[in-house]
């Protein structure tokens, strides 16, 4: 393991475009790419809304239900979850669904305590529209806490993913094709999900690095780090399936399990707009502490989206919320343009058991403990263009999510991530850090792979680009630590990646 340690004595800021340096990691990607070898790096390029390959949906044409039609008034002081979903109701029994609009002005909800009232949308071309997230335009409410009760749920109805049929050869990280033992039930254009866990795989993968006892959940005939990936099938030749995107890790066969496929039952098309999410937590009488209970973790929930394809939320605020957005087995996702402010909570944005979950010029100001992150076998999340608060840190989970990109990034710390003990470590390989500009009130040492502490960092050799920091910051365990203390080119790694698939061109050379 690499054991060397950097230090940075003195603060660096962002040098000026002309005089940074193209990192030797992006030539090495630019190069694979051309002489089709595995890069060092995953391709980032596969998240967001369709790919990122077309801009968010204008709405333009799509049926508009209006919740005051259905008796939600705003700034009447009665509550209007009634209301609410009634006029979801009735978009989702339009063919299409609709828009769910709400006219400025407030709107109340929760009026008791019950976790398991919540507005459910479970259809697809469902979209919740506000007239705005500032001064003027539509803020929905949260008056009484309703502890691990997400008030606006998106998810399908219950439908039981069932196994197809079982990976038969070895696959290489960052290719497109699996051999299967039988690919008969399976067509062109299906969203499928590759699933394995065994100890077995899992010693294979983070060999050379060691596993503590601790981490109790990779251990055992039901242990294991759990391998969830998505991946839409876009050709089948007899029993090979090629994917639209790729692999992000390397599939190993093993004796004691089974790489199964399943199908991705999910809704798509939904999403959330020009809304400003807000609740009483501003008036609970405790600021809050991180783990103190329930109330001060789970209390004022917002939004869960959960086995959503080709969704979004764009142009929100989050304000005085204990969590903002959940997203669980979310594919092709993007948030874009969203802002977390107010009295501090817990989380912000989650990602979890996905692929491909795009966070985009979004700011977290320290609004939540944590800022946006990812857990438990996500894959592909891509946190781009964002702003974290001094010392709030990013949340990676535990659970081992694996190629996760933090891309121009502007503040944020890696101490006290999340996760009990028995789910580290935290995460997989593939993490990496790409121009993220650390900002903490002390000086920061970072062991990445701590067999001594319990908590705080376990991430297997993390890769950094340019990484700035305005305190004294050491690394220990790092994989990868280009130009440490200089901002490198490509700016955002994830719109080289993006305009070097669509376009063919290298952005670097494009300037």
């Amino acid at each position: 393991m690499n054991k060397a340690i950097f230090a940075l004595p003195f603060l660096f800021m962002a040098l000026p475009m002309k005089a940074q340096k193209v990192t030797p990691l992006w030539v090495d990607f630019v190069k694979a790419k051309q002489e089709g070898r595995t890069p060092v790096l995953p391709d980032f390029s596969y998240a967001g809304y369709r790919w990122s390959e077309t801009n968010l949906p204008s709405l333009e044409g799509k049926k508009v239900f209006r919740v005051d039609d259905y008796g939600g008034i705003p700034n009447d002081e009665k509550y209007d979850d009634e209301a609410i979903q009634k006029t979801v109701n009735a978009a989702e029994a339009n063919p299409g669904g609709g828009i769910v609009f709400f006219s400025p002005g407030k709107y109340l909800i929760a009026p008791d305590g019950d976790a398991q009232k919540q507005v459910r949308i479970s259809k697809s071309g469902i979209v919740l529209k506000g007239s705005g997230s500032a001064a003027g335009g539509t803020e929905i409410y949260q008056a009484n806490m309703r502890i691990h009760g997400r008030q606006f749920l998106f998810k399908p109805a219950a439908e039981e993913a069932k196994k197809i049929t079982t990976i038969v050869e070895d696959a290489g990280r960052e290719t497109f094709s699996v051999v299967l033992k039988d690919a008969s039930q399976l067509k062109a254009g299906e969203d499928v999900v590759i699933r394995h866990r065994s100890e077995e795989f899992t010693k294979l993968y983070f060999a050379p690095l060691d596993l503590k006892p601790q981490w109790s959940r990779l251990f055992g005939t039901d242990g294991g780090m759990q391998i969830y990936e998505i991946h839409t099938i876009e050709k089948i030749n007899g029993n090979k399936v090629t994917f639209k995107n790729p692999l992000h890790l390397d599939i190993k066969m093993v004796k004691t399990a089974s790489w199964t496929l399943e199908r991705y039952v999910s809704i798509s098309e939904c999403g959330i707009e020009d809304l400003l999410f807000s609740s009483n937590w501003k008036n609970y009488p405790e600021e809050f502490i991180h783990h103190k209970n329930e109330i001060h973790d789970y209390a004022y929930e917002a939004v869960g989206m959960e086995y959503l394809k080709n969704s979004w939320i764009r142009n929100c605020e989050f304000h005085d919320l204990n969590e903002g957005v959940f997203i669980r087995s979310g594919y092709q996702m993007t948030i874009e343009n969203t802002h977390f402010r107010g009295k501090k909570g817990h989380a912000s944005v989650h990602a979890r058991t996905g692929y491909g979950v795009l966070i985009k010029n979004c700011s977290f100001n320290g609004a939540q403990h944590h800022g946006a992150g990812t857990g438990y076998s996500a894959v592909g999340t891509v946190i781009t263009h964002c702003s974290l608060g001094t010392d709030q840190n990013f949340d990676i989970h535990s659970g081992q999510p694996y190629a996760t990109l933090y891309d121009d990034i502007e503040g944020g710390v890696f101490y006290n991530l999340g996760g009990p003990e028995p789910g580290h470590p935290h995460h997989g390989k593939q993490l990496v850090l790409w121009n993220f500009q650390h900002k903490s009130a002390k000086d920061q040492h970072y062991n990445f792979w701590d067999m001594s502490k319990r908590r705080n960092y376990t991430i297997a050799s993390p890769m950094m680009a340019g990484f700035t920091s305005d305190r004294l910051v050491t690394f220990e365990n790092a994989g990868i630590n280009e130009s440490q203390g200089a901002a490198v080119l490509p700016r955002s790694l994830f719109d080289a990646q993006l305009q070097w698939r669509l376009k063919g061109t290298d952005i670097v050379k494009a300037r």
